[in-house]
């Protein structure tokens, strides 16, 4: 699995919205992304985002 660390915000929310919607393949992503609303993955984006950045 790749890491998170260091990514922008708006990759990461690609990432999810990607696992939400079936464009990225996975085994249980897909389904925990389908549990979080858009704006949801908004704020977990810029959450790990900035908790990357601060590392």
């Amino acid at each position: 699995m790749p890491s998170l660390q260091g990514k922008s915000a708006s990759d990461i929310e690609a990432a999810m919205t990607a696992f939400r919607t079936g464009g990225r393949e996975a085994t249980v992503m897909d389904r925990i992304a389908k549990g979080f609303t858009k704006r949801e993955t908004n704020a977990i984006a810029d959450w790990l985002a900035q908790a990357g950045a601060a590392k």
